[in-house]
């Protein structure tokens, strides 16, 4: 009887180890397919723009903008005024949420990488389109309210399995020769001063050196934050680099509003409106040059939403509160876009992150 019992368990006992197996073997299987399948709905744009401008709301969430309108009275943000706008899926191939360094590794290259990867993946470099576009011939220029090494303006100068690995990025990025370079300053790019300052490029560290700079290229970079109203401001950045940019063979310009996500993370929504406004005034900027120049493609969109912000029903101005946020983290919701000028009417309603780069490249080259 006993042998026969233990016969028993040990059926019973494969039976389970067999079920565990199956469950484990259909769960890997999902997630490869959740993760690693290119959900790209590669859109073909057969025009061809001169300039390309892409403007990053980094965390910026539909509920975000939403917020900011209601704060603002009701008034829609410029971005909202564009004519064409959709959704875009923003997972990495890490599980959870995508980071900022994944997803725009994703914006700049086309690639899915992982969280904390900037245009690097299974050991190699990956292009981005800022190399390309200088490459053919075309000025770049990268614009951020937060250090010019942080993950976003970082994945389209610099290649590095860590976004930690800021030394490394800071060299990089001095040695890109990038046309402008605007952000706030550290200590590594202070330690590489001497080589920043070149025959044709200017190092400035204030808007009065930048505004008297009459050099090629230039890097301005800020030891104090970039204000969101008055003079020198994101906005007055975004004009000075599509000046700086301007030329016969066009240009590839990323603006990235960086502190919507910081201080998403904070749950500190006043500064949250304050640096979504001051983003928003620079998506202004860049639509009316563009309209005046009329071979320009504008791009609005955010990397990932930050905070799980959530708008209650019926909420007034008065109402507005940190409690909206409902975390700390990313989240996986997807993003809007938003578009204006060549191309931006063949950009499917909603498209992967990976879709991003493929439409920059078919309309720039």
């Amino acid at each position: 009887m006993k042998e026969i019992d233990l016969k028993k368990q040990n059926k019973i006992l494969w039976i389970i180890i067999s079920c565990v197996l199956i469950v484990t073997i259909a769960t890997s299987v999902t997630l490869f397919g959740v993760y690693y399948f290119n959900y790209g709905t590669d859109p073909v744009v057969e025009e061809k723009a001169q300039n390309f401008i892409l403007l990053i709301g980094d965390g910026m969430g539909i509920n975000h903008i939403k917020t900011a309108e209601l704060y603002n009275n009701g008034s829609l943000l410029n971005m909202r005024k564009l004519p064409v706008t959709g959704e875009v899926m923003t997972r990495s191939l890490s599980a959870g949420a995508t980071d900022s360094a994944a997803s725009a590794t994703t914006y700049a290259t086309g690639e899915k990488t992982y969280n904390g990867r900037l245009s690097f993946k299974d050991g190699k470099n990956l292009t981005t389109i800022a190399e390309e576009a200088m490459a053919n011939g075309k000025k770049v220029g990268i614009v951020a309210t937060k250090v010019a090494t942080d993950a976003t303006p970082a994945a389209f100068l610099a290649h590095s399995n860590s976004r930690h690995n800021t030394a490394e990025i800071a060299s990089q990025i001095v040695a890109s020769d990038v046309d402008v370079l605007f952000g706030l300053n550290n200590d590594e790019l202070k330690a590489l001063a001497s080589s920043i300052q070149t025959d044709n490029r200017d190092y400035c560290t204030s808007f009065e050196e930048i505004s008297a700079s009459t050099s090629e290229k230039i890097f301005g970079l800020f030891d104090e934050d970039i204000p969101n109203i008055g003079r020198n401001t994101l906005a007055s950045l975004t004009d000075t680099a599509l000046a700086k940019l301007e030329n016969e063979n066009g240009f590839f310009l990323m603006v990235e509003g960086s502190k919507i996500d910081s201080y998403s993370h904070t749950n500190e929504m006043d500064k949250m409106i304050d640096e979504l406004n001051g983003f928003d005034a620079a998506v202004s900027r860049a639509v009316a040059w563009a309209r005046k120049n009329g071979n320009t493609t504008v791009l609005v969109l955010a990397d990932h939403e930050t905070g799980n912000l959530k708008i209650p029903a019926e909420a007034t101005a008065d109402q507005i509160s940190n409690d909206w946020f409902h975390s700390t983290g990313h989240t996986s919701q997807n993003i809007h876009y938003f578009g204006y000028g060549i191309g931006v009417n063949s950009i499917p309603a909603l498209i992967d992150n990976t879709d991003v780069y493929d439409i920059i490249k078919q309309l720039l080259f």
